[in-house]
């Protein structure tokens, strides 16, 4: 029995196991579904496109820098005296006009000068007088001595009548230095200006070469602009120094968070003469005429305020124009097919480059745009969808107005 046993359990298992197999192998010749392997198609990417075309582009140099005064001066006396008075608007900040009197001095010792003075050329005047007379007389008595040569200068008294017309003249001279000292104990202002700083109080004694206090003119103000040596080849300036009044633009530089930028108009009116030896830059002088705007009204531009600068360059013929927020990398690209709307990506080397745009000289394919719209996926060979500008809304008032014929018609 057990031998019987023995055999027969793997003939069972051998029987099923056959059984089995025929099973798997009927259900193989059934048709498979085929899988596919291709992925799913990704749908097409909406974005804006800029054609791509040779322009011409004028460059636009941005540079920094500091206004100054025009004709800052130190304002003196030159005379002695005691200040009487201060004009009201000769305070830091106050603007004055030419011709008006800053600061006036006592004239008591000045009057008193210019009294000794007249008489001191009362005396001269005496003085020579006399000495006319002595000499006529002289001339008189020679001829009433019966003498037939001629007399010389000490007979005549030449020399002593030549000292009482120099004294004549010293006294004269002295006179009017003394009157002209009377002017000077006003101290008027040379231009139309503004105070930056006062020195003196009323009742202080001062003498000639005293510094008063420190003024400058605000007929223009003057702004030092560095250009690169970089930038410089892109301007007229490299070989010239006539700036013929070129325009600019000045800009407020001082981080004051304001409702609208302000801006002010400049003319380049020269170069100076030397390179910076550190920095190697080239610097321009520009004019802000009536920086305070006493005349035109505009917003004061202050000395020493900080100003951003536009100034113009020369112009870049047949460029391509890559605007900056584009691009996908520093300097890459992204382009388009015009006609199979797929993505291909540049990288390009400008010849220029601001915070706007790259420009290129070399050549990039032929019928492409400029994908401007930022997309997720920008790989190469990837389709994109043209967006086309949207027409701007016309409001029911417009669109009422453009509706309505004119007058008469």
């Amino acid at each position: 029995m057990r031998i019987f046993l023995r055999i027969l359990i793997p003939v069972v298992v051998l029987g099923a196991g056959y059984l089995g197999m025929l099973f798997l192998l009927k259900d193989s010749d059934k048709p498979v579904a085929k899988v596919s392997a291709e992925r799913p198609k990704r749908p097409a990417q909406r974005a804006k496109i800029i054609p791509l075309e040779r322009v011409p582009y004028p460059i636009v140099i941005r540079t920094r820098g500091v206004v100054q005064a025009h004709n800052p001066t130190n304002l003196t006396a030159r005379v002695s005296g005691r200040i009487d008075t201060l004009h009201p608007n000769f305070e830091p900040g106050a603007f004055f006009r030419r011709g008006d009197v800053l600061v006036e001095l006592d004239p008591t010792d000045t009057e008193a000068a210019i009294i000794s003075a007249e008489a001191a050329v009362a005396r001269a005047e005496a003085a020579l007088a006399q000495e006319e007379a002595r000499a006529k007389q002289a001339q008189l008595n020679w001829n009433d001595l019966g003498y037939t040569d001629k007399p010389n200068d000490l007979v005549l008294r030449i020399p002593q009548l030549r000292e009482a017309e120099a004294n004549l003249k010293t006294a004269e001279a002295q006179l009017a230095e003394a009157r002209r000292n009377k002017i000077y104990t006003k101290i008027t202002a040379p231009f139309d200006g503004c105070v930056r700083e006062r020195l003196v109080g009323p009742g202080q004694t001062v003498s000639p070469n005293t510094a008063l206090g420190e003024i400058f003119a605000t007929d223009y103000a003057e702004v030092r602009l560095p250009v690169s040596p970089k930038d410089l080849p892109f301007t007229p300036f490299q070989y010239s120094s006539d700036l013929k009044n070129t325009p600019a633009t000045i800009h407020n530089n001082l981080g004051e968070a304001l409702e609208e930028e302000q801006s002010w108009e400049a003319k380049l009116v020269r170069t100076e003469a030397v390179i910076d030896e550190t920095s190697r830059e080239l610097f321009l002088i520009a004019r802000i005429p009536d920086p305070y705007g006493l005349k035109s009204g505009h917003p004061p531009l202050r000395i020493g305020q900080p100003i951003l600068a536009e100034v113009p360059g020369n112009t870049l013929e047949d460029v391509f124009v890559i605007p900056r927020e584009t691009l996908r990398g520093p300097f890459e690209t992204v382009l388009v097919d015009n006609e199979t709307m797929k993505i291909e990506r540049f990288t390009v080397e400008p010849v220029w480059s601001d915070a706007e745009n790259l420009v290129i000289e070399h050549e990039l394919p032929p019928n492409h745009s400029i994908v401007a719209t930022r997309i997720p996926y920008a790989a190469n060979g990837a389709v994109i969808e043209a967006i086309e500008d949207e027409p701007e809304e016309v409001s029911p008032v417009e669109s009422a107005h453009a509706q309505t014929p004119p007058a008469g018609a």
